[in-house]
C-alpha cells in the first residue's frame, strides 16, 4: 500500500503581520527607485549637455561669405530619411566598438566632403559623432532610438562595425548609414566648400574661451600674425612607430627653414619681418628646441602633443587648428622628397586650416626640406 502524504500547509500569517511585512518592502523599494530615478534624470541631463550641447540654428557667428551655404545646408535639413555618418571614436577610452576614424585632417575632410554631397542631393546629413570640444548644429545631430541606454550601454540600433558600400540611389528615399571610411563613394567631391564646417561645428563654451584667450595673448585681431603649423609624422598623433612615419630627419635643421620660410611670408606680406609668429607642432622635442633658436620669438602653447585618441590630444589639436585659421599668414611643411610613407604631400590638416581660414594662396608658403 502507497500511503499518500498529506498537503504541508504552511501556517496562516496574521493579516497585521502581513501588512507589516508589505510595508516594510514598500519602505524599501521606494528609496531605491527614488535613487534609481535620481541617476537616470542625472544621466540624462549630462546626456543632453553632452551630445545636445549644440546650437539651435544661429547664423550670427558664421563668417558672412557663409550666408547662403548655411541657408541651403539648413534647408536641405528638413528633408528625411536621412544620411547617418558615424564614427565611434568616443568609445575607445571605455568599452564598445572603437574607431578611431583616422586623424582631425582626414576625418573632417571626409565629413565635409558628405556634407557637400548631402547639400548638392539635398538631403538630410546627421552626424553620430561629436569632436570634442566642439558643437555639433542640432538639426544634424543623429538621436538613436535606443536613447540614454545606447550611450550608457555603448550601443546602437545599427550595426557599428558595418563597412558595406553606400548606395547613393537610395539617398533621401530611405534611412541609410556610413562610417566615415565605410566604402568608396563615387558621389563624393574631392574638393567642398569651407562655410561648411563653419555651418555644422562650433567650437564649445569652454574651447572658445581657450582660443579667444590666446589670441588677445597673441595681441588681438590688430596685431600682424604669422602661423607656423610643423607636422613631423604620425608617431605622436597615433602612436606608431616613428621609424614608419618619418616625415622629417633634422628636427633643429628643419625648424630653422620653417622660421626662415615663416620670415619670408612675413617680408612679403607687410614688407616687415617684425610680427608676431605661432608655432603649432605635433612633437614636444620641436617645442623644446624653440629656446635655442636665434633671431625669432615664437609664440606656442604650453601644452605637450598627445595621441589624439587621448581626449586632451584631440582638444588640443582642435584648440591649435582653429588658432593657426585665425592667422593673417600660414606656413607649412610638405613631406621631404624621399619620404616613403602614405601620408599625403601636405598633411590633411594643414589643408584644413587653409580653408577654414579662407586664405589666399599668397597668404601661404609651403616649406620644403628637399
Amino acid at each position: 500500500m502507497v500511503q499518500i502524504k498529506p498537503k504541508h500547509n504552511p501556517p496562516t500569517r496574521h493579516p497585521a503581520r502581513v501588512l507589516l511585512i508589505l510595508k516594510h518592502k514598500k519602505a524599501c523599494i521606494i528609496p531605491t527607485c527614488a535613487l534609481l530615478l535620481f541617476l537616470y534624470l542625472q544621466f540624462s541631463i549630462n546626456y543632453i549637455k553632452e551630445e545636445q550641447g549644440v546650437k539651435i540654428y544661429d547664423v550670427s557667428h558664421l563668417p558672412q561669405q557663409c550666408q547662403e551655404v548655411a541657408t541651403k545646408f539648413h534647408k536641405c535639413q528638413q528633408n528625411s530619411p536621412p544620411l547617418v555618418l558615424a564614427c565611434h571614436r568616443k568609445w575607445c577610452s571605455t568599452f564598445g566598438h572603437c574607431d578611431p576614424c583616422a586623424g582631425i585632417g582626414d576625418r573632417t575632410q571626409r565629413m565635409l566632403q558628405f556634407a557637400a554631397m548631402a547639400v548638392d542631393k539635398c538631403v538630410r546629413m546627421e552626424f553620430d559623432y561629436v569632436p570634442l570640444g566642439l558643437n555639433v548644429v542640432s538639426d544634424a545631430v543623429y538621436r538613436d532610438p535606443l536613447g540614454y541606454a545606447g550611450e550608457v550601454l555603448h550601443k546602437r540600433s545599427y550595426d557599428v562595425s558595418a563597412r558595406n558600400a553606400l548606395d547613393t540611389d537610395k539617398l533621401g528615399k530611405e534611412r541609410l548609414y556610413s562610417h566615415f571610411f565605410g566604402s568608396t563613394v563615387s558621389s563624393l567631391k574631392q574638393t567642398y566648400d569651407p562655410c561648411l564646417f563653419h555651418t555644422i561645428l562650433q567650437p564649445n563654451v569652454n574651447l572658445q574661451r581657450e582660443i579667444d584667450t590666446t589670441l588677445s595673448n597673441l595681441g588681438g585681431v590688430e596685431e600682424k600674425k604669422i602661423g607656423i603649423h610643423f607636422r613631423t609624422g604620425d608617431s605622436i598623433a597615433f602612436g606608431m612607430d616613428f621609424t614608419k612615419d618619418k616625415r622629417v630627419s633634422d628636427l633643429k635643421g628643419s625648424l630653422d627653414k620653417m622660421l626662415k620660410c615663416a620670415q619670408n611670408l612675413s617680408e612679403k606680406l607687410y614688407h616687415t619681418t617684425e610680427v608676431t609668429y605661432y608655432l603649432a607642432t605635433d612633437n614636444s622635442q620641436v617645442k623644446d628646441l624653440l629656446p635655442k633658436m636665434d633671431n625669432t620669438t615664437v609664440h606656442t602653447l604650453p601644452i605637450r602633443p598627445s595621441s589624439y585618441l587621448k581626449s586632451e590630444g584631440e582638444k588640443d589639436a582642435w584648440l591649435e587648428l582653429y588658432l593657426l585659421s585665425q592667422m593673417d599668414g600660414l606656413v607649412m611643411n610638405p613631406v621631404s622628397s624621399n619620404y616613403e610613407g602614405t601620408a599625403f604631400r601636405v598633411s590633411t590638416f594643414a589643408m584644413l586650416v587653409k580653408n577654414i581660414g579662407f586664405f589666399e594662396e599668397d597668404q601661404v608658403m609651403e616649406c620644403a626640406f628637399g
